[in-house]
């Protein structure tokens, strides 16, 4: 009985010491990379919408689909086999006017949204103009974007590893110490597309006529996409 009151008292004095051997703090080395770069668009993006006011909605409908189904029509025999067209929007809205801080209702507002998705970044000028061929007045923008950008991202991130590990190699050498271990890895890879925001006003104004046939949309080009990808890094040092 004696022998065994002894063993126990032994057990519960060196619990103590085994606790106090996990507080050490291991060292820890922090790395991050960027990497930048410039890439061609191979994805164009082209936003339209169809307006019209008056005070039947069916009728101002009717007009909108009209002239939407036949600009889709007409775009829709120079688009390719990974091209594609589609409705967005659309939306009715009422019209009021203030007076003696009253609203008056003047007119209904019908707006009809559609998109036109090119890998052909040839096609942005002729797409348009046909859209207003066919009564579209209204160009909301012009976007640029990589539509595979899995591989782009994962290859700029490879290379940004590869940096901060370098950079970790070195570090730990000039301060005597190796690497061990990776602790923690933060990847984070971003593609900035281009916008061209085009006016309203002039899509409308050629659209009817009061602009001269020699005003060209050819000028719009797309430009290089801003890709970056960074990776932040922990190592445990040895």
């Amino acid at each position: 009985m004696f022998k065994k009151f002894a063993i126990t008292l032994f057990i519960l004095s060196f619990a103590p010491v085994a606790f106090c051997a996990d507080e050490v703090q291991e060292s820890i080395l922090n790395t991050e990379a960027t990497v930048n770069q410039e890439i061609m668009p191979d994805t164009a993006k082209i936003r339209f919408s169809v307006e019209n006011s008056g005070l039947n909605i069916a009728d101002l409908k009717n007009k909108n689909d009209n002239i939407v189904s036949n600009a889709m029509n007409a775009i829709k025999d120079i688009l390719g086999q990974n091209e594609q067209i589609k409705t967005t929007s659309f939306n009715v809205r009422n019209v009021y006017s203030q007076k003696d801080k009253v609203s008056i209702f003047q007119k209904y507002e019908v707006t009809n949204g559609f998109e036109v998705k090119l890998k052909d970044l040839e096609k942005i000028s002729k797409v348009i103009n046909l859209a207003m061929e066919h009564g579209v007045k209204n160009v909301l923008n012009v976007s640029f974007a990589v539509e595979n950008n899995e591989n782009i991202c994962n290859q700029m991130m490879g290379e940004a590893v590869k940096i901060a590990k370098n950079r970790a190699q070195y570090l730990s050498s000039a301060a005597g110490a190796n690497l061990d271990k990776i602790k923690t890895i933060n990847p984070y890879c971003s593609l900035s597309g281009q916008n061209v925001a085009q006016k309203a006003k002039l899509y409308s104004n050629r659209a009817m006529g009061t602009l001269e046939d020699s005003v060209s949309f050819d000028a719009i080009q797309p430009g290089t996409i801003n890709a970056r990808a960074s990776v932040n890094m922990s190592y445990y040092l040895k």
